[in-house]
Protein backbone atom coordinates (compact mmCIF):
# COMPACT_ATOMS: atom_id res chain seq x y z
CA UNK A 1 0.00 0.00 0.00
CA UNK A 2 1.20 3.28 -0.86
CA UNK A 3 2.02 5.53 2.21
CA UNK A 4 0.48 8.49 0.60
CA UNK A 5 0.69 11.98 2.95
CA UNK A 6 -0.78 14.91 2.33
CA UNK A 7 -1.52 18.04 3.85
CA UNK A 8 0.57 21.06 5.42
CA UNK A 9 2.84 18.93 7.44
CA UNK A 10 4.28 17.05 4.63
CA UNK A 11 4.09 19.64 1.94
CA UNK A 12 1.75 17.16 -0.49
CA UNK A 13 4.66 14.20 -0.21
CA UNK A 14 3.89 11.40 -1.38
CA UNK A 15 6.21 8.12 -0.05
CA UNK A 16 6.11 4.60 -0.63
CA UNK A 17 8.46 2.77 1.15
CA UNK A 18 10.94 -0.39 -0.24
CA UNK A 19 7.90 -2.88 -0.85
CA UNK A 20 5.43 -0.38 -0.93
CA UNK A 21 2.89 0.64 -3.74
CA UNK A 22 -0.39 -0.38 -5.72
CA UNK A 23 -0.35 -3.17 -7.97
CA UNK A 24 -3.42 -2.51 -11.01
CA UNK A 25 -5.10 -5.48 -12.07
CA UNK A 26 -3.28 -7.41 -14.53
CA UNK A 27 -0.02 -5.47 -14.57
CA UNK A 28 3.39 -6.32 -13.72
CA UNK A 29 3.98 -2.77 -12.33
CA UNK A 30 4.28 -2.01 -8.65
CA UNK A 31 3.22 1.42 -8.52
CA UNK A 32 4.98 3.93 -6.25
CA UNK A 33 3.02 6.78 -7.29
CA UNK A 34 0.20 7.05 -9.15
CA UNK A 35 -1.92 9.77 -11.31
CA UNK A 36 -4.26 10.23 -8.34
CA UNK A 37 -1.68 11.15 -5.91
CA UNK A 38 0.34 13.35 -8.03
CA UNK A 39 -2.34 15.45 -9.39
CA UNK A 40 -1.92 13.72 -12.50
CA UNK A 41 1.29 14.65 -13.61
CA UNK A 42 2.86 11.00 -13.10
CA UNK A 43 2.76 7.98 -12.63
CA UNK A 44 5.93 6.06 -11.31
CA UNK A 45 6.21 2.26 -11.22
CA UNK A 46 8.74 -0.29 -11.06
CA UNK A 47 8.19 -3.03 -13.16
CA UNK A 48 9.02 -6.76 -13.08
CA UNK A 49 8.81 -8.37 -16.89
CA UNK A 50 8.55 -12.10 -17.16
CA UNK A 51 9.59 -14.06 -20.19
CA UNK A 52 7.73 -13.29 -23.14
CA UNK A 53 4.68 -11.19 -21.77
CA UNK A 54 5.22 -7.87 -23.72
CA UNK A 55 2.37 -5.71 -24.24
CA UNK A 56 1.01 -5.29 -27.86
CA UNK A 57 2.54 -2.48 -30.17
CA UNK A 58 0.50 0.82 -29.32
CA UNK A 59 1.24 4.14 -28.77
CA UNK A 60 -0.12 6.83 -26.50
CA UNK A 61 -1.37 9.93 -27.51
CA UNK A 62 -0.13 12.18 -25.07
CA UNK A 63 2.28 10.60 -22.53
CA UNK A 64 5.77 10.40 -22.97
CA UNK A 65 7.08 6.54 -22.08
CA UNK A 66 10.35 6.40 -20.18
CA UNK A 67 12.02 3.40 -18.77
CA UNK A 68 15.58 2.62 -17.14
CA UNK A 69 16.65 -0.73 -16.67
CA UNK A 70 18.04 -1.66 -13.37
CA UNK A 71 18.15 -5.48 -14.08
CA UNK A 72 17.90 -7.60 -17.01
CA UNK A 73 17.79 -6.96 -21.11
CA UNK A 74 14.87 -5.87 -22.53
CA UNK A 75 14.13 -5.97 -26.39
CA UNK A 76 12.51 -2.62 -27.33
CA UNK A 77 10.33 -2.04 -30.45
CA UNK A 78 9.83 1.59 -31.22
CA UNK A 79 9.11 2.37 -34.88
CA UNK A 80 9.82 -0.83 -37.38
CA UNK A 81 13.29 -0.46 -35.21
CA UNK A 82 13.98 -3.93 -32.40
CA UNK A 83 17.02 -3.15 -30.08
CA UNK A 84 18.02 -4.15 -26.37
CA UNK A 85 18.41 -1.88 -23.47
CA UNK A 86 19.97 -3.21 -20.35
CA UNK A 87 21.19 -2.57 -16.81
CA UNK A 88 21.89 1.42 -16.86
CA UNK A 89 20.27 2.34 -20.01
CA UNK A 90 17.74 4.59 -20.71
CA UNK A 91 14.89 5.78 -23.28
CA UNK A 92 11.63 8.21 -23.35
CA UNK A 93 9.33 7.30 -26.01
CA UNK A 94 7.46 11.05 -27.09
CA UNK A 95 3.31 10.47 -27.70
CA UNK A 96 2.62 9.03 -30.48
CA UNK A 97 5.59 7.07 -31.10
CA UNK A 98 4.40 3.37 -31.74
CA UNK A 99 6.33 0.56 -29.32
CA UNK A 100 6.47 -2.12 -27.28
CA UNK A 101 8.76 -4.11 -25.33
CA UNK A 102 9.72 -7.62 -24.08
CA UNK A 103 11.70 -10.13 -22.09
CA UNK A 104 13.30 -12.39 -24.75
CA UNK A 105 17.14 -12.95 -23.48
CA UNK A 106 17.18 -13.41 -20.04
CA UNK A 107 15.79 -17.16 -19.85
CA UNK A 108 13.34 -17.84 -16.96
CA UNK A 109 14.65 -14.66 -14.91
CA UNK A 110 12.52 -11.44 -15.05
CA UNK A 111 13.51 -8.12 -16.25
CA UNK A 112 13.52 -5.05 -14.09
CA UNK A 113 12.64 -1.60 -14.68
CA UNK A 114 11.65 1.61 -13.35
CA UNK A 115 8.82 3.22 -15.90
CA UNK A 116 7.83 7.04 -15.81
CA UNK A 117 4.79 7.94 -17.64
CA UNK A 118 4.21 11.32 -17.81
CA UNK A 119 1.32 12.67 -17.64
CA UNK A 120 0.14 9.69 -15.11
CA UNK A 121 -3.01 7.71 -15.98
CA UNK A 122 -1.00 4.16 -16.62
CA UNK A 123 -2.63 2.76 -13.37
CA UNK A 124 -6.41 4.01 -13.90
CA UNK A 125 -6.30 2.53 -17.45
CA UNK A 126 -4.82 -0.74 -16.39
CA UNK A 127 -7.13 -1.20 -13.60
CA UNK A 128 -10.55 -0.82 -15.92
CA UNK A 129 -8.26 -2.67 -18.63
CA UNK A 130 -8.17 -5.79 -16.29
CA UNK A 131 -12.01 -6.38 -16.10
CA UNK A 132 -12.27 -7.34 -19.62
CA UNK A 133 -11.10 -10.68 -18.71
CA UNK A 134 -9.28 -12.98 -21.39
CA UNK A 135 -10.56 -14.23 -24.99
CA UNK A 136 -10.72 -12.28 -27.71
CA UNK A 137 -13.93 -10.43 -27.42
CA UNK A 138 -13.00 -9.20 -23.88
CA UNK A 139 -9.11 -7.99 -25.73
CA UNK A 140 -10.94 -6.14 -28.08
CA UNK A 141 -13.00 -4.77 -24.99
CA UNK A 142 -9.75 -3.47 -23.49
CA UNK A 143 -8.52 -2.22 -26.11
CA UNK A 144 -11.64 0.10 -26.44
CA UNK A 145 -10.69 0.76 -23.17
CA UNK A 146 -6.94 1.79 -23.73
CA UNK A 147 -8.65 3.92 -26.42
CA UNK A 148 -10.42 6.02 -24.27
CA UNK A 149 -7.68 6.30 -21.89
CA UNK A 150 -5.62 7.59 -25.20
CA UNK A 151 -3.27 4.22 -25.64
CA UNK A 152 -4.07 2.79 -29.58
CA UNK A 153 -2.81 -0.82 -30.22
CA UNK A 154 -1.28 -0.79 -33.64
CA UNK A 155 0.14 -4.04 -34.00
CA UNK A 156 1.08 -7.48 -32.08
CA UNK A 157 3.66 -7.99 -29.24
CA UNK A 158 7.26 -8.38 -30.08
CA UNK A 159 7.87 -11.56 -29.76
CA UNK A 160 4.59 -12.52 -32.20
CA UNK A 161 6.56 -10.16 -34.44
CA UNK A 162 9.55 -12.47 -34.03
CA UNK A 163 7.71 -15.36 -34.54
CA UNK A 164 8.64 -16.38 -30.90
CA UNK A 165 5.33 -17.07 -30.07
Amino acid sequence: MTAATKGPGALGCVVARHGQGRSAKGSPHLFKATASETSGRFDFMTGAFAPLTGPPLHLHREQHDTFYILDGLLTLQVGDEVFDVGPGDFISIPPGVAHTFDNLHNGNAHVTAINLMTPGGLFEMFDAMAGAGPGREQRDAAWRVAEAYGTAIVGPPLRVRLGLE
